[in-house]
């Protein structure tokens, strides 16, 4: 029988933590950044509950140009599952630090085709996870519950995507994916370089 996958909404990941090409030391000054940008105050207020996020113009520092030509290098393998001939050339970054019972409250990124995640510093798996929400409107493997058992959990029926967060590790989504960030339990902060980026 064949199968045809309607309106389904991909998750991309991979790792930037490559130790041949400087991780390390471009981690290092990224953080230097931002925790100099915190300091200074210099932050804005849009999901974050607690914590401290930049504002989205990170892209102007030297520290960011490598980590944007990665993003846009790594976006435009997938721009074809958006566009034949378009490819991603703009976009926007800022920075996320959550420390203990900081969180980032359900929301989407209407303004971005593709949007994602870096993470710079992860120490604990205590610091929060990313989840993602069913896309699929009124969430039907909520209503499908009423009405009949489902124990096992499989890609059609789960309603929820968690991913454990680590270090140089990049996520991209869909601007439209339902996503939050759960809670920082612990003493540790956690930091994180979020981005969208359009089409030209």
């Amino acid at each position: 029988m064949n199968e045809s996958r309607l309106f389904y909404t991909p998750l991309w990941q991979t790792d930037v933590a490559d130790p041949n090409d400087h991780w390390t030391e471009r981690r290092e000054l990224m953080l230097q950044r931002i925790f100099a940008l915190a300091a200074e105050g210099k932050g804005v207020q849009k999901t974050n509950f607690g914590g401290w996020q930049s504002p989205d113009d990170l892209y102007r520092y030297p520290e960011f140009q490598w980590l944007i030509g990665r993003i846009m290098a790594l976006g435009n393998e997938i721009a074809p599952a958006f566009s034949a001939k378009r490819r991603f050339d703009d976009g926007i970054l800022w920075a996320n630090i959550n420390r203990k019972g900081d969180f980032n409250a359900v929301h989407t990124h209407p303004d971005a085709v593709l949007s994602g995640v870096v993470y710079l510093k992860v120490d604990h798996p205590d610091q929060g996870v990313i989840q993602f929400f069913d896309a699929r409107e009124g969430s039907p493997t909520s209503q499908w519950r009423c009405y009949m058992r489902l124990e096992d959990g499989t890609p059609l029926i789960n309603d929820v995507h968690e991913v454990q967060p680590k270090e140089g590790h990049l996520l991209f989504f869909p601007g439209w994916l339902k996503h939050w960030v759960t809670p920082n339990n612990t003493d540790r902060e956690r930091v994180s370089v979020s981005f969208n980026i359009r089409l030209e």
